[in-house]
């Protein structure tokens, strides 16, 4: 047992350097050897980027500074914490509020103060046995090789392990992320024809999503809430299926259903704010924002957007001083941040114009147009492009709000998301755009592109298929499917005919703009591993 946690890195986060003691003595005594300690969030996090911990030891309330949650969910989305690490959150209080929150974030344990040696030691125990032979597991994620992690989990399956729950629920996990839908779906009715779960049910809804499946989708979503009202998680899949649906209030009330459940997540507090403000709701988008304003200020998703919907919300519900209070603080809070002058200068369009002031607008807009020109530098990022949209139909420029939404449809294609708030756009700005015929238009038109470089790729006319889809490419630099199908042409171009320093510089283009807009794009450790390969022969 001692060699178990001998093996092991700890990393102790407290601010009470009593506690952190105390906790380093009772590590040693089960045979720990390799422990760090960190006083609070920034460090916790600083020392969680310079290397891999297998456990931390995270006490929720950490005085002035990020909590417990926040430093777990910054760890999760800066991906600091491999599928094979523990994160178990301590804590003095459990009220609904903290637990619903850290939950959400998936913490592997609780521990509840005080607690003894032996308590520790059985529930470490217990956790080691969970995330037993995961590392190589992790090992392929970072390499961003799901089909790597894939067989290493179907080797670790074959054995019927302990563990064999949690396995098939990481396998499901990752096929879904890696859009191997079938294989997902095979895995999750597995684990269903034995015991219901609500994460199987969950990934199953999933999967009627991604397959557009909408109406299957919500029964689902649905059906698991029936049952299970407390997992909140249903309830942001059900908003984003109605979402995909056109039911906007429908996905607004489920919202805050689930923020009742659950107030303290702030990106849906932001949701809930971006639909609330778009369905004509002003008080309801402001009361979120000011949550999400609140909660965000030591959080990963702090965001000059966040302030930008606050004053817009304000504004629209005539409180239109308090409303370019918030718009001037934008700077002031994000001095560093590149987005800020953006999200400030349309934020500002909305109150000026609400406040009958239009010279102020325009001069509001200019700048906001200048911000994103200087942001748009490399590949357009369509929510800055979605920002100044919205600009413009507030100011009545519908030829260049319609202009500007022809090239975020181009773009993202095949993003549901992104497709579903141009509609929802258009619709309550009474803008006048059929955004519904343009998306079918301009998607008929990128997928002929895209198929047509396939098509010459797979009858080896690589000359034309490099041509027609690096052209595509410049015209479409937001389009991931695009670009990466113009750097697999030069790949294979260049697996026939030999590399070329230019060549090879292109594909590192085309890799570069899809990992700013996607890092997590299951595709990217395709190609990665194709010019990896092709480098070192």
């Amino acid at each position: 047992m001692a060699d178990l946690f001998a093996a092991k890195h700890f990393l102790i986060v407290d601010d009470f350097a009593d506690m952190r003691t105390a906790l380093k003595r009772i590590l040693n005594s089960l045979g720990a050897i390799h422990i760090d300690q960190a006083r609070n969030g920034s460090e916790a996090i600083a020392k969680m980027q310079a290397r891999h911990y297998d456990v931390v030891l995270c006490d929720y309330n950490l005085g002035t500074g990020k909590d417990g949650q926040q430093i777990l969910e910054e760890a999760r989305v800066r991906q600091l914490l491999g599928v094979d690490s523990i994160f178990i959150m301590i804590t003095a209080e459990n009220t609904r509020e903290m637990v619903m929150g850290a939950v959400e974030y998936a913490p592997d344990s609780y521990l509840s103060k005080p607690f003894t040696k032996e308590f520790l030691q059985t529930r470490l125990t217990k956790l080691f046995e969970r995330k037993a032979h995961l590392y190589k597991v992790n090992q392929a994620l970072l390499a961003k090789d799901p089909a790597g992690a894939i067989r290493e989990l179907d080797t670790l399956i074959a054995d019927h392990p302990s563990n064999l729950s949690e396995l098939l629920k990481l396998k499901s996990e990752i096929c879904i992320e890696s859009n191997r839908l079938d294989e997902a779906q095979s895995v999750l009715e597995q684990v269903l024809a034995i015991r219901e779960m609500p994460w199987a049910r969950l990934g199953l809804g999933k999967i009627q999503f991604m397959r557009k499946q909408f109406t299957q989708a919500a029964e689902t979503f649905s059906q698991i809430i029936e049952q299970e009202r407390s997992f909140v998680a249903a309830y942001d899949w059900l908003a984003k299926t109605q979402m995909a649906q056109r039911q906007y209030a429908e996905a607004e009330e489920t919202l805050k259903l689930a923020a009742r459940l659950s107030p303290r997540n702030i990106r849906r507090q932001g949701l809930i704010g971006d639909i609330a403000l778009t369905n004509n709701h002003p008080e309801t988008a402001e009361l979120a924002y000011e949550q999400a304003v609140g909660l965000a200020k030591y959080s990963v998703f702090n965001h000059p957007a966040l302030f930008a919907g606050l004053a817009k919300s304000k504004a629209a519900a005539g409180k239109r001083e308090e409303a370019l209070k918030v718009a001037e603080q934008i700077p002031k809070v994000f001095p560093d941040h590149p987005e800020a002058a953006l999200y400030q200068a349309t934020a500002t369009v909305f109150v000026k114009a609400k406040a009958g002031d239009q010279a102020g607008a325009q001069a509001a807009l200019a700048q906001a147009e200048q911000e994103l020109a200087r942001l748009n530098e490399g590949a357009r990022l369509s929510q800055h492009a979605l920002e100044l949209a919205k600009a413009y139909a507030e100011l009545g420029q519908e030829d260049k709000a319609a202009a500007l939404l022809r090239q975020v449809i181009a773009n993202n294609h095949d993003d549901e998301d992104i497709l579903t708030q141009i509609i929802h756009l258009c619709q309550e700005s009474k803008l006048n755009y059929d955004a519904e015929s343009a998306i079918r238009e301009v998607q008929g038109d990128v997928v002929r592109t895209n198929n047509e470089g396939v098509r010459l790729i797979k009858q080896g006319e690589f000359d034309a298929a490099i041509k027609l889809l690096s052209h595509a490419a410049e015209e479409m630099p937001g389009n991931k499917t695009i670009n990466l199908n113009a750097a697999k042409a030069l790949l294979m171009y260049m697996e026939r005919r030999g590399i070329t320093n230019d060549l090879i510089a292109q594909v590192h283009h085309y890799i570069n703009r899809v990992q700013t807009l996607a890092p997590d794009d299951w595709r990217l450790g395709d190609v990665r591993h194709r010019l990896r390969k092709l480098t070192q022969t």
